[in-house]
């Protein structure tokens, strides 16, 4: 149960960006008292631009995401695969279907697996984003894998999981104020429908992950009014000390104590919303 979001952000120049965004709530059935605010839904590999995320059964997508990335990190990956996004993209195919497909009957439940790559790097025409879906029909044992084709502006790509319709109604309120469709007000829509509540399925503290136009992939820390949080963990350990990437609700960038940095941008909350 969940709520998930990717998108890209852009520039004049083309795609700058791709992101992806969680909650941090596992849940065992129907009953919203049964549920774990502290599962880890998205992911990044620390050596690669390569992100993942997830929704719906959380047993075989928390495990084959783990060994992804472990294959990934390793160097363990062959290397025709690695050559292009059609090679990555079969090679996590034939990886979900594999471990899927060997999954006790017993308990086995629909899941959709998100991967994001950036193949190349620096400017557009030298690297490009890539989004691929793998949705696993637990009834029908079959898995069904989707490029999602990539937009020339700042846009959602996907929005997945039990708290879409509440994220998709703040999104629209987001998007007709003086700051909407840009990257960072996806963030705040995303963040604003967690805390607003209204899936009883969603919840715990965002967790973030993102890829830029240089560099492996990010894990970003994030500072709500509950404090600093890194994958869903409150009161990080030495938060102040560690050295990744802070944001805000408003997508600002941010100190562990939630203090706007003083070369980043600015951003205040759109009157209305």
């Amino acid at each position: 149960m969940t709520t998930f979001v990717a998108w890209v952000g852009a520039d004049s120049r083309g795609m700058t960006s791709m992101y992806f965004a969680s909650d941090s709530r596992l849940s065992w059935d129907k009953d919203k008292k049964n549920a774990w605010d502290c599962g880890q839904k998205v992911y990044a590999s620390s050596v690669a631009p390569e992100i993942f995320g997830f929704t719906g059964y959380a047993v075989i997508p928390q495990s084959i995401i783990s060994k992804a990335c472990q294959l990934v990190d390793k160097g363990l990956r062959s290397p025709n695969d690695e050559k292009s996004i059609e090679g990555r993209a079969d090679w996590l195919r034939i990886l979900v279907l594999r471990e899927a497909e060997k999954h006790p009957k017993i308990k086995d439940e629909d899941f959709t697996i998100f991967y994001g790559v950036r193949i190349g790097h620096g400017m557009p025409g030298r690297s490009s984003f890539h989004l691929n879906t793998y949705a696993w029909d637990s009834k029908l044992k079959q898995l069904a894998h989707a490029c999602i084709p990539m937009p020339v502006c700042s846009a959602v790509l996907k929005i997945s999981g039990t708290g879409s319709d509440a994220l998709g109604e703040m999104k629209k309120i987001w998007d007709a104020s003086d700051q909407g469709n840009t990257s960072r007000t996806m963030f705040s829509a995303f963040c604003d429908s967690l805390r607003n509540g209204k899936d009883p399925y969603s919840g715990g503290e965002p967790q973030l992950v993102g890829i830029y136009r240089e560099g492996p992939a990010k894990i970003f820390g994030v500072v709500t009014e509950n404090g600093p949080s890194f994958q869903g963990q409150l009161d990080t350990p030495l938060s102040h000390l560690a050295k990744i990437e802070w944001r805000d609700p408003l997508f600002q960038r941010v100190d562990a104590c939630g203090n706007v940095l003083k070369k980043a941008q600015r951003h205040a909350r759109p009157a209305g919303v």
